[in-house]
C-alpha cells in the first residue's frame, strides 16, 4: 500500500508541478506562463510512462517500468496503476483493488500530503533554485526545455527536472533525483484538458463497489 501511494504523490507532482511557481527570473517567465495556462484547465487527463531506477545489490542500476493514467479535477484524483484505482481527495487516500475486492482507506498526515497542489505552492514558493537544465527538440519538430529546481528543505529531494513542451506550454516530463539515489522519470503519452470530466469520476464512492471488504480508520 504504501508503494502505491508513494507513486500517486509523484504522479501527482507531475501533475500539479506547473502550478507551483511564483517567483521572478528567467526560468520563472516560462514556468509562470505554464502555471497560468494548467490553472486555467478544469480538468486533466494525462497518461504517462514511469520508469523507476534505484541502486541495485550488485551495484547496477535495477529499472521498473509501469504505465498508468491520472485525472485532476480541482483538488481531486484518480490515479489508475497497475490494477488499482486511488483516489485522493484533501487527506484521505483511498485504494480499490478489483483483483481483490478490497477497499482500503488512509488518512494522510505529515510528508505525505506534500503532493496535494496547496502544499505544492506554498513549498516551492518558499524554496526552491531554478536554472536552465538544457533542450532538446523532438522527432516532429516539437522543442522540449528543461528546467531543473533544487528545493532548499527536503531531506528525499536532491533535485527536480521539469521538460516544458513550448508548442502547448505543458509539461512534458518529470524526473525526480532523491536523497538515495533513486531516480524516477516520468513522460507524458497523452495529454487532455478540459474533457468536461465530471468531479463525481474522481470521488471514491463506496457504492460502486458492492461487496468489497472495506478497511478505514474509525470514522472514515
Amino acid at each position: 500500500m504504501k508503494q502505491y501511494s508513494s507513486l500517486l504523490f509523484t504522479v501527482l507532482a507531475f501533475a500539479w508541478s506547473s502550478m507551483a511557481f511564483a517567483q521572478s527570473g528567467d526560468p520563472m517567465s516560462l514556468l509562470k506562463e505554464v502555471q497560468t495556462k494548467t490553472l486555467a484547465y478544469k480538468d486533466q487527463n494525462i497518461q504517462f510512462a514511469m520508469v523507476i531506477e534505484a541502486p541495485g545489490r550488485d551495484g547496477k542500476k535495477v529499472q521498473r517500468k509501469t504505465s498508468g493514467q491520472v485525472q485532476v479535477v480541482g483538488e481531486k484524483a484518480l490515479l489508475i496503476l497497475n490494477g488499482q484505482k486511488i483516489f485522493l481527495d484533501g487527506s484521505r487516500l483511498t485504494t480499490v483493488s478489483e483483483e481483490d475486492e478490497e477497499i482500503v482507506v488512509r488518512k494522510l498526515d505529515g510528508d505525505e500530503t506534500q503532493y496535494t497542489p496547496a502544499s505544492i505552492l506554498k513549498k516551492y514558493e518558499t524554496g526552491s533554485n531554478f536554472q536552465w537544465a538544457g533542450e532538446e527538440t523532438l522527432s516532429g519538430g516539437t522543442k522540449v526545455v528543461y528546467i531543473r529546481m533544487k528545493p532548499k528543505n527536503n531531506v528525499d529531494v536532491r533535485d527536480v527536472v521539469l521538460g516544458i513542451n513550448m508548442r502547448t506550454k505543458r509539461i512534458h516530463s518529470y524526473q525526480e533525483f532523491g536523497t538515495n539515489d533513486v531516480t524516477t522519470t516520468l513522460r507524458i503519452v497523452q495529454y487532455d484538458v478540459n474533457q468536461s470530466v465530471p468531479v463525481s469520476k474522481v470521488t471514491f464512492n463506496k457504492a460502486n463497489y458492492p461487496g468489497y471488504d472495506y478497511i478505514a480508520p474509525k470514522g472514515m
